[in-house]
């Protein structure tokens, strides 16, 4: 199921505002808040008698939640339900958790990065995207070679055009000092008929009678 499509995430924040993340296949959280639920602590002002309250930790994900077990703490020092010791440990971790509120909004996954389906990892987004990345990658390697190999393939003479072929007698007529005459060469006849010119043309060998002398 894509991302776009599953159902939201039904954990409403300290501020009211709904999550909105899309929520596992068969659940109503989405992965971090099906992990990470909101919990009512018991707090001692003497470890050894009962009870003296209850805090209510939400998950630390913004500066409201934050805001609301500070104002808890607050409340049962001064009403002698929590131990100072106690509260200055809460209020120092509350501390490094309001630090890192910026690194978690930076880091803050988009919709088409969460997971949905966590029996089947080829459901996640993340996979299907790394999929059709290595296939554009393969693809766009696979037409680079092709070109390469058709840019370095042997030129044969029946594949040079006429175009070609003037480009070389340009450049060898070029290479030729000036002043130089260039012969051309003309195809003539073939042997045997140079030959059979030849004897043709030539005078007879035997004498006529009338040029004979008695």
């Amino acid at each position: 199921m894509s991302s776009l499509a599953a159902a939201r995430c039904r954990h409403i924040k300290v501020s009211g505002t709904q999550c909105g993340s899309p929520a596992l296949r068969k659940k109503s959280f989405c992965f971090y808040h099906q992990q990470n639920r909101p919990l009512t602590v018991d707090c001692y002002y003497n470890p050894e008698e009962y009870a003296t309250g209850e805090i209510a930790l939400p998950v630390f994900e913004d500066a409201h939640s934050i805001q609301t077990v500070i104002r808890q703490i607050v409340q049962m020092v001064l009403q002698k339900r929590l131990e100072r010791k106690t509260a200055s440990t809460l209020l120092y971790a509350l501390q490094i958790a309001s630090s890192n509120l910026k690194r978690m909004e930076l880091e803050k996954p988009q919709p088409e990065q969460v997971v949905t389906d966590l029996e089947t990892e080829s459901e996640s987004p993340t996979a299907a995207l790394i999929e059709e990345e290595t296939a554009r990658e393969s693809s766009d390697e696979s037409s680079t070679s092709a070109q390469h190999e058709w840019n370095a393939r042997p030129v044969n003479a029946s594949t040079k055009t006429a175009e070609d072929k003037e480009k070389e007698n340009d450049r060898s007529d070029e290479d030729l000092p000036p002043g130089t005459i260039q012969a051309c060469y003309r195809p003539g006849p073939p042997a045997f008929v140079r030959v059979a010119r030849t004897l043709l043309s030539a005078p007879p060998l035997i004498a006529t009678p009338s040029s004979a002398r008695w």
